[in-house]
């Protein structure tokens, strides 16, 4: 590296502000001749539009038209082709040597695939560009993009809004379009060539294989599956809200005449009643009395009526709305959100009824496994197969995330969805799973030696064992046991093994939880709600005394976040500096891929509220002998501190690494979905095994920036996605 430190050399307790050379990025090479820029202009109305569909079922619908597309190819002028010479005009390019560019090319590109058959040799995207690179200053349209880099934004057209609604264009009409059709041409073209220069060349390439898992997609729907599950939740949820029904009734609950109508159609009712009509027939009275109870239920009035009859106050918060726009009146509104500790802790009250009421809550409010497979099998008819719609640099540290209004990046471990997720006939499915990665990171940055050899250690005994038949397969134990155990020894003050579930779970959450600062309250409501295991009820006494010995323990991690301070102070200064395999200078991270992380207008609000209070005779808002850093999101002020930028610069190394070898292994085994830290692989029957261990190997491999970091990974094969 030409800047930075050793790692030998690396101290977690210094930093050392410095002039220093960024990385040095090396551009994707483009075939320029043969790149074709390519925007879509297509029907729409009231009820056929991308606000009420998804990408997906837009594109598949029978009313799918385009009406017309622009075309540029290399840099010769723009031409836009009306409807009934697109297929012409597309067909006419040798698309088997030349790549696509557009902005939003999951769109663009599934258009290609399913109407055209055209499948490009690579696809460019200015809007995941956009998004890694200035999503915290503005939105990744095209518009914002385009202004933002100096360009004059999209061309206005008042004849686009004619089009609403007219399905078969006039050739008048079509000649008001086409500048605005062009025009976008034009800046996607213009934007692509200002931003290539700061794009490493493999992030080039991760956005070409995430845009190729939508637009060319290979995964197909286990239907019957996904239908027995979506029934079994249908019910099960049909016998909770039966339940209430006398409730509904005491309250004088009504469906309009337009309410019952509108129950089983397609326009106006959520997906997951309107699959639920088509498997149970048309609207009965226990769909009715269903619809009764949510509407009951789903009213936080309604709900905290029922909780104040048991004898119960209903649980209050400070309205996040209530900081914005400081109106008194509307302060407190209720806490009934499912990461609301006091509401969490109600499902534990001592009477049935309460704890049914909370259920039935939870229920009416969480969708999303029901909607999820409603979508799976929308995406599924008629044989389509399933397109997986990641978006690139969703998250500030460039992590994936999900999109097309069925978020694969959190299906549920061992859930019925994820096993509904078939290969191809002939083919399997790879699923490799990166350890712990995050936490080795974490321990990796900031030279917590002790908690890396625990991992060694584990990774050893481990790569061992899964040598062996399973029935002679052992149980770790004392030093080959993995560091959730041995962090639970601390807890306990005894040996802990994968026996001991519970206490393994606590010791698992407080090594990937509590390295990021996570507080006592935090870790008894992150506990409570049983993210990632069972539920577990703790008291924040203990909570604090358990927090307390991590940060005993791990001491190298807990300076960690002092250094992540000292650089928030720094990039608030302006000041440059380097660690290890980052460095910073103003309001920005650089990664050692030459990506960055940005943070605008990063400032400490105690100065300003010093001066305020100053002029104002008034008490701080803030406590000034506290750091109160914050940056701008978007326009939104948001709060940064030690442990949280800890947490984002191990989380956009972690996911360097990842995605990084999800690359090594794609260009041999057809790389089509990734869920944070896994990717799934798709490989021959007969390759099966040789996939799998290609790929492990392939995600135990440290980069170059990180030669001594311990890695391992697990995986599995199957035809559906097992993990």
């Amino acid at each position: 590296m030409p800047w930075g430190r050793s790692n030998a050399a690396a101290k977690p307790a210094t930093i050392v502000s410095t002039e220093y050379t960024p990385p040095v990025i090396t551009p994707a090479v483009i075939d320029w001749q043969r790149l074709v820029t390519v925007d879509f202009e297509t029907y729409y109305d009231s009820d056929y539009t991308l606000r009420k569909l998804s990408t997906s079922e837009y594109i598949r619908d029978p009313r799918f038209k385009a009406q017309c597309v622009g075309i540029k190819i290399g840099n010769k002028p723009t031409k836009v082709y009306p409807h009934n010479k697109v297929k012409e005009a597309l067909q006419s390019i040798p698309w088997a040597t030349h790549s696509l560019l557009a902005h939003h090319a999951q769109f663009d590109g599934l258009i290609l695939f399913e109407h055209f058959r055209v499948s490009p040799v690579k696809i460019y995207d200015t809007l995941s560009m956009a998004r890694a690179l200035f999503s915290n200053d503005i939105g990744a349209g095209l518009d914002e993009v385009s202004q933002f880099l100096g360009g004059p934004g999209k061309v206005h057209a008042d004849a686009l809004e004619e089009t609403f609604g007219v399905r078969d264009w006039s050739p008048a009409l079509f000649k008001r379009v086409t500048p605005y059709c062009a025009g976008d041409v034009d800046e996607t073209f213009r934007i692509f060539k200002e931003m290539l220069p700061r794009f490493p060349a493999e992030e080039i390439d991760m956005i070409d294989y995430v845009c190729r898992m939508f637009t060319e997609p290979v995964l197909q729907v286990d239907r019957p599956r996904v239908e027995k599950e979506l029934e079994r939740e249908i019910e099960e949820k049909k016998k909770i809200m039966l339940s209430f029904v006398a409730d509904a009734d005491e309250a004088g609950i009504k469906l309009s005449k337009s309410e019952i109508a509108a129950l089983g159609t397609e326009e106006t009712t959520p997906i997951t009643e309107r699959v639920s009509a088509k498997l149970t027939g048309a609207p009965s009275q226990e769909m009715i009395d269903v619809r009764r109870v949510k509407k009951l239920i789903g009213s936080s009035e309604g709900f905290a009526n029922l909780l104040r009859k048991e004898g119960i106050d209903p649980p209050r918060k400070v309205s996040p709305a209530y900081f914005k726009h400081r109106d008194e009146s509307k302060k407190y509104t209720y806490a009934f959100s499912k990461t609301d500790m006091a509401f969490v802790e109600l499902q534990e009250h001592s009477s049935a009824r309460v704890r049914a009421l909370v259920e039935a809550r939870i229920s009416v409010k969480s969708t999303t496994n029901e909607t999820r497979a409603g979508r799976f099998l929308t995406a599924s008819e008629n044989g389509a197969c399933l397109p997986v719609y990641l978006k690139y640099s969703a998250a500030h540290t460039h992590r994936l995330g999900g999109g097309n209004k069925m978020n694969m990046q959190n299906l549920k471990r061992g859930g019925e969805l994820r096993k509904a997720i078939l290969a191809p006939k002939g083919y399997e499915l790879a699923v490799v799973d990166s350890g712990q990665i995050e936490a080795r990171m974490n321990a990796w940055l900031w030279g917590q030696d002790d908690l890396l050899d625990d991992f060694r250690l584990s990774d050893i005994f481990t790569n061992e064992q899964d040598k062996l038949p399973k029935e002679k397969r052992k149980m770790a134990t004392g030093m080959h046991r993995d560091p959730y155990c041995k962090f639970g020894d601390a807890i306990y003050g005894r040996e802990i093994t994968k026996k001991d579930e519970e206490e393994r779970f606590i010791g698992k959450t407080c090594i990937l939880g509590l390295g990021y600062q996570m507080s006592a309250p935090r870790l008894q409501k992150t506990l409570a709600l049983g993210i990632g295991g069972p539920q577990v009820f703790l008291s924040e006494e203990e909570c604090a005394r358990i927090v307390s010995t991590y940060r005993k323990k791990y001491y190298r991690i807990k300076t960690g976040w002092k250094v992540c301070q000292s650089i928030i102070e720094q990039m608030a200064a302006g000041v440059s500096g380097s660690y290890k395999c980052i460095a910073w200078d103003k309001e920005t991270i650089y990664l050692p891929n030459g990506m960055t992380m940005h943070y605008p207008e990063l400032h400490d609000k105690r100065i300003a509220d010093m001066v305020a209070a100053q002029l104002t005779g008034e008490e701080p808002e803030y406590d000034t002998d506290m750091p109160n850093f914050v940056y701008t999101r978007k326009g939104v002020e948001t709060k940064v501190y030690g442990g949280l930028l800890c947490e984002n610069i191990v989380q956009a190394l972690a996911r360097i690494v990842v995605l990084g070898q999800c690359l090594t292994v794609a260009p041999k085994y057809r790389w089509v979905m990734s869920t944070h830290d896994e990717g799934v692989f798709l490989t021959k029957k007969g390759q099966a095994k040789k996939a799998l261990d290609y790929a492990l190997e392939a995600f135990k491999q440290p980069p170059a920036w990180a030669p001594d970091l311990p890695l391992n990974a697990e995986g599995s094969v199957d035809v559906f996605y097992s993990k």
